[in-house]
């Protein structure tokens, strides 16, 4: 049997020094998001992705903003490491005050409530990913899960929330503060059930969504979709979130 080594994630946050901001996706994965300026060099790329084998991650993600003024040779840097090119994505931001009442108050439940099981949480959370503008995940359902429980820790269970109307389920919300910040507000999930769709439920659903991110304590929220999600962009405008930045994402899979 392989053993396999705790990772420290604090090594890992050292190593991309103040260039990336870390994702904590254990045991599957690793993001490192892009700060203002990045810094990074081959000698860095080349240890982070020997520690990912090292601690047999299956994927090292990179989110860079293209914008940035070394997009180009940082985007080179990472395709000749072997990563792949993901996705496109709209970054956005709201400070989350005098925010306006929603005109619908769905009702909603956590997974810290003995009748939502983490299997029906799943289930819906697959049946939102059905027909969606976002590209498909590498990830399996349960791994999605897991990256929840490390990513968000402790509270994981109180974020995970199904939204209902009239008792019918409409979607799912994964409201949160951003580990290692105080208000930094953030949905690690948003999604509308297919059958929902088209009844003008989304906006509302995520308007109520950024009103629990201010009881949860956010002052702001960062929100993003992927290029061609051009209905959750409708959403955030509508919302009164301001575009931010372009960001580009590139994995690579050691299996």
């Amino acid at each position: 049997m392989v053993r396999i080594k705790l990772l420290d994630i604090t090594k890992i946050e050292q190593m991309a020094s103040d260039s990336f901001k870390v994702l904590n996706g254990l045991p599957q994965y690793i993001t490192l998001e892009q700060k203002e300026k990045a810094k990074i060099t081959d000698t860095d790329i080349k240890s982070l992705i020997e520690a990912c084998e090292d601690y047999h991650l299956e994927r090292l993600g990179v989110i860079l903003d293209s914008a940035a003024s070394r997009f180009d040779y940082l985007s080179n840097l990472l395709l000749i490491h072997g990563f792949e090119h993901f996705s496109s994505k709209v970054e956005v931001y709201k400070e989350l005050v005098n925010l306006p009442t929603y005109e619908t108050t769905f009702q909603w439940q956590s997974l810290e409530e003995p009748d939502l099981s983490e299997k029906q949480f799943i289930r819906y959370w697959e049946h939102c990913m059905i027909g969606s503008d976002n590209k498909s995940s590498s990830l399996s359902m349960d791994q999605h899960l897991m990256s929840v429980k490390s990513e968000l820790g402790a509270r994981w269970r109180k974020s995970c929330r199904v939204f209902s109307q009239e008792k019918t389920p409409i979607g799912i919300s994964i409201p949160h503060i951003e580990p290692r910040t105080e208000d930094e507000g953030r949905l690690f999930y948003f999604g509308i059930l297919p059958e929902a769709r088209g009844k003008g439920l989304s906006a509302s659903l995520h308007l109520q969504s950024l009103c629990h991110l201010k009881e949860m304590g956010a002052t702001h929220y960062i929100g993003s979709t992927h290029l061609e999600n051009k209905k959750m962009q409708r959403v955030f405008e509508k919302n009164g979130c301001r575009i931010t930045a372009y960001t580009e994402s590139f994995y690579k899979y050691f299996r």
